[in-house]
């Protein structure tokens, strides 16, 4: 049975195979027994055989019928559709391109700017490190104060006068007068 099976399978294959192939030899075929008229003998004896295989002989022959009726675009589009439709392809991919190119620029530009604020750095940190240390104007004209190495003021007790004593003496003596 099962060999029997394969058998009508393979037929099966053949036959639709080569009923496309009659299809297209008889373009206004509109029923099965015109498009039969150019098969050979044999596919004519399995078509009789077989249900199937008419059925997508009958298949066919709709769908050919049904895109026969629909509207060619091939003649809508005139003979200039091909160049217009290049153009317009070309137009496209230059645009692209041209969107490309504008952003090429931008990381040569990052690598030379990197490398102009590198030595704009080093030249600055430079120039600060071997920069003499100069005391602003106003820390100049005032009188300057020694200073030990923790920086407190040096108090030397032979040129402090006892200023700062006579001035409170002065004020105890204005409040008893």
């Amino acid at each position: 049975m099962r060999n029997f099976l394969s058998k009508r399978s393979a037929e099966c294959r053949d036959f639709r195979s080569q009923l496309e192939d009659a299809a297209s030899a008889t373009p206004g075929a509109k029923e099965l027994s015109e498009l039969l008229t150019a098969a050979p003998a044999a596919l004519k004896e399995h078509a009789a055989a077989c249900s199937a295989c008419r059925a997508a002989a009958e298949n066919i022959l709709e769908a050919r019928a049904l895109l026969a009726e629909l509207p060619s675009h091939a003649a809508m589009a005139g003979p200039w559709f091909a160049p217009r439709v290049m153009v317009a392809i070309a137009a496209r991919k230059a645009e692209i391109s041209r969107a490309a190119d504008t952003w090429t620029f931008l990381p040569r530009l990052a690598a030379r700017l990197t490398w102009a604020s590198s030595i704009a750095l080093l030249l600055a940190s430079a120039w600060l490190y071997q920069r003499p240390a100069t005391m602003p104007a106003a820390a100049t004209s005032a009188k300057a104060v020694a200073t030990d190495i923790t920086g407190d003021p040096v108090v030397d007790p032979a040129t402090q006068s006892g200023g700062d004593d006579e001035f409170l003496l002065s004020l105890a003596e204005k409040q008893h007068r």
